[in-house]
């Protein structure tokens, strides 16, 4: 090993080339002219996060499973909870498909109590492709009524979409190209998302909340004409009850939903199961 690390720093710029490409440059100045320099006003609001958490265990041939899900305000006050467990046999796809049909019932749940932002973790862009079910996509659409008054944000700190850079040559996702433009809070103009274009409209921005942290991206479903006075307010409100750049009640319902390892032995010892010879844990985290 210490030979590799020494040979990795001998050539980090050789290696970083590959990524960055003839382009990166240029990519930086077109990044630029979508980014907006912005130090949050902190507002008030009212903000709830939405998260699911999955995990499983096999015991000579057949799957204890255990899937939670919880809404939980900045205030850590827990607003609503779903849960299901059984005995099959059961993919880590189904799971997270039941996981995803959850969240989007929990806030459908909390919407009545009017939060400013309901806050999903995750990305309903890669939900949607990974979850092709119809019900579960009629179920999203179904949150956006005429009279809605809350913003839904689906909340990510990770993402691998190329949809704004891929033309100008990018290799990289977006977000990285964002993240080299500096450290200071900000966002992105909005971008439609042509990917599920035929399902939802769905635009995305990238958001620094706090100098010196990654960015978090943030997409919002039929707000594909969102302004940016309308951005500043989003940010304004999300940075209110943020940690580290992060809304505080995701972290909350992240801490909240968690099925460790333990968690499913504990739930096995209860049932009677004993750990089949070889076998591992399997979770999703």
């Amino acid at each position: 090993m210490p030979d590799l690390y020494l040979d990795a720093i001998k050539n980090k710029e050789k290696k970083l080339s590959s990524i960055h490409g003839d382009e990166f440059d240029d990519l930086l100045k077109i990044a630029s002219t979508k980014w907006v320099e912005y130090e949050p006003i902190k507002k008030p609001s009212f903000s709830v996060g939405v998260d699911s958490s999955w995990n499983k265990k096999s015991f000579q041939g057949i799957d204890l499973f255990v899937i939670d899900s919880v809404a939980v305000s900045s205030h850590n006050h827990v607003l609503g909870s779903r849960w299901d467990y059984g005995i099959s046999n059961i993919t880590g796809d189904s799971l997270s498909a039941k996981a995803m049909k959850m969240e989007i019932d929990l806030t459908k749940s909390v919407l009545d109590q009017k939060p400013d932002y309901v806050c999903v973790d995750g990305s309903i862009i890669s939900n949607l492709v990974h979850n092709k079910n119809v019900s579960y996509r009629e179920n999203v659409q179904s949150l956006f009524g005429n009279d809605q008054k809350s913003d839904v944000l689906f909340i990510s700190k990770n993402s691998t979409s190329k949809n704004q850079f891929k033309e100008f040559g990018s290799r990289a996702a977006d977000i990285y190209y964002y993240n080299k433009l500096g450290y200071k809070t900000g966002f992105s103009l909005a971008n439609k998302n042509n990917f599920i274009s035929d399902t939802l409209d769905v635009v995305e921005i990238y958001a620094r909340l706090t100098a010196y942290v990654p960015l978090i991206k943030i997409e919002i479903i039929n707000r594909t004409n969102i302004t940016k006075p309308e951005i500043q307010n989003l940010v304004d409100g999300l940075c209110y009850h943020s940690i580290k750049g992060y809304p505080y009640c995701l972290k909350l319902a992240h801490q909240s939903c968690k099925i460790t390892n333990n968690d499913v032995k504990r739930l096995a010892s209860l049932y009677g199961f004993k750990n089949e010879f070889g076998s591992r844990d399997s979770l999703n985290e």
